[in-house]
């Protein structure tokens, strides 16, 4: 059976909206979901997960946030390798420019990215919530 752990921080509300909606629909394809923000990252889980999907809203100068997301991200990375990964996130401004060093982490750890990091600005409108279902979707068929 596929896991998948959606995890992700969110300053606004507006990337925790969007995680919701792919936990939504990894359920909907038939796997067991683990939804939680990186803060709460449930460690016993993580051998045990077979796909990922991480969300972070762009922080500071366009980047990942320090204090809670890049430590989650850190303890997870050794189980990334070989694993189908979804990037997402929100910003606010800078068009999501903080997303290409990110996809370049993941590679560098191992991660099979599921293609581009999925980048949206502000809250999610439907239209972009359904794009965040459509690419859980494409994981999950991994």
């Amino acid at each position: 059976m596929k896991k998948c752990m959606v995890m992700y921080s969110s300053s606004t509300g507006n990337t925790e909206q969007m995680a919701q909606a792919i936990a939504e629909q990894a359920r909907k394809e038939g796997a067991e979901v683990v939804l939680c923000p990186a803060s709460a990252l449930p460690a016993a889980e993580l051998p045990t997960i077979t796909h990922w999907a991480l969300g972070c809203s762009a922080h500071g100068v366009e980047e990942l946030d320090g204090d809670e997301f890049l430590p989650a991200l850190a303890q997870i990375e050794p189980y990334l390798r070989g694993k189908p990964v979804l990037l997402f996130g929100s910003y606010g401004w800078g068009a999501g420019a903080y997303m290409k060093p990110w996809e370049e982490r993941t590679r560098l750890t191992g991660g099979e990215l599921c293609g581009e990091g999925f980048v949206f600005e502000g809250a999610p409108a439907e239209a972009t919530l359904e794009e965040g279902k459509q690419r859980a979707k494409i994981l999950l068929a991994q």
